[in-house]
């Protein structure tokens, strides 16, 4: 497991985590709901029964991924925005990710948080107000996450991220900088 910079240019305080793959989980999640195609397809059809339960109204697979596709691109030209603009990249990031569980309102660190736009979703531990660490993300099509294996699979990466962190003491934005880290976490 590794730990990168997304935006490595610019002040970091978005990380994102890597496994196993040379791409951060950041990343992966945009190729996979902007560019796979195919592979959207295949999970809306293993999904049908929740994308068909009325949660997000009456939809088929084609407007599925056509949706899917739309709030991919509005979600990372959100990030994008957030990361050109130094002088108010903290209060943008906080309103970009809220606490996890929607019954939490104060912001701590190392709290659990999420991004979303519609049933995208991108999960983070977050250091401070200035510094967030993305594990992973989703498309979540139900209004829990138990019971759905591939939400249990995020829930899991959060609890591995945060464990990371502070067992390698990243716990405050100023052990944060240009850097990578490598470990084996099981």
């Amino acid at each position: 497991m590794k730990i990168n910079a997304i935006f490595a240019l610019k002040k970091s305080v978005l990380y994102s985590v890597v496994y196993d793959s040379s791409q951060s989980e950041y990343h992966r999640l945009f190729k996979f709901w902007i560019s796979e195609i195919e592979n959207l397809e295949n999970f809306f059809v293993e999904n049908i029964k929740d994308l068909k339960s009325g949660y997000f109204d009456d939809i088929t697979i084609d407007e599925a991924i056509s949706k899917t596709r739309e709030n991919a691109l509005k979600l990372r030209d959100q990030f994008d925005e957030i990361i050109d603009d130094d002088y108010l990249i903290t209060k943008k990031l906080q309103r970009l990710f809220r606490p996890l569980n929607n019954n939490e309102y104060q912001f701590k660190a190392l709290s659990q948080e999420k991004a979303k736009k519609n049933w995208l979703r991108i999960y983070a531990i977050r250091i401070s107000e200035n510094t967030y660490v993305i594990s992973g993300g989703a498309i979540k099509l139900t209004h829990r996450m138990e019971g759905r294996k591939h939400l249990e699979l995020e829930l899991q990466k959060l609890r591995i991220t945060k464990q990371f962190l502070i067992e390698y003491g990243l716990t405050e934005e100023s052990d944060f900088g240009f850097f990578e880290f490598n470990a084996n976490i099981e």
